[in-house]
């Protein structure tokens, strides 16, 4: 299952982990699975793709249902959001691999270190079709400095209208 949540608690959170049910025709529980989302932090009303995979499963599912399962208040002095994400480029078919490249590009004040972009694929309908965290080239980015990445994305469903891409980082402790 691939999706997205959002962070509309009102406070920056870690730890986000999602809950996903299938469900048979009767609403009854086949198998559930859990799984953290991308990123590391989740800033209000910032969104976060998750995939969850699922082994075999007793019987046909009908339906799904995904819930936040987890999530703790963040302690913002450990993360780098000065993080920005250039020259994003995409090429490929549109039902098979998708590879795509950019820059990370430093803004901040500080060396970021622990550096990875979170690449979301999106349908036609605005549905998370492939998602996928990357390192980069070099994983720190020294103030005022950047980093290439590549990575090769592999949709479920399709064809790809867009790439979003959104670095993270750590502050160096």
């Amino acid at each position: 299952v691939l999706g997205e949540t959002v962070n509309t608690s009102g406070v920056p959170l870690e730890q986000v982990r999602v809950l996903v049910s299938l469900l048979d025709e009767d609403d009854q529980e086949l198998a559930q699975a859990d799984g953290m989302v991308a990123l590391d932090l989740l800033d209000i009303n910032e969104r976060a793709p998750f995939a969850i995979l699922f082994g075999a499963t007793s019987g046909r599912f009908e339906q799904y249902r995904a819930v936040a399962s987890h999530a703790i208040p963040a302690y913002m002095g450990s993360y780098y959001r000065d993080l920005e994400v250039r020259n994003l480029q995409s090429e490929g078919e549109r039902f098979a691999s998708y590879t795509v490249s950019g820059t990370i590009y430093n803004a901040g004040p500080e060396e970021a270190v622990e550096t990875q972009v979170v690449l979301t694929a999106y349908d036609g309908l605005g549905r998370v079709i492939a998602m996928r965290k990357v390192a980069p080239e070099f994983n720190v980015v020294p103030r005022g400095g950047e980093t290439n990445f590549t990575a090769i994305l592999a949709p479920v469903g399709g064809p790809v209208e867009r790439v979003e891409a959104v670095a993270q980082g750590r502050r160096r402790t």
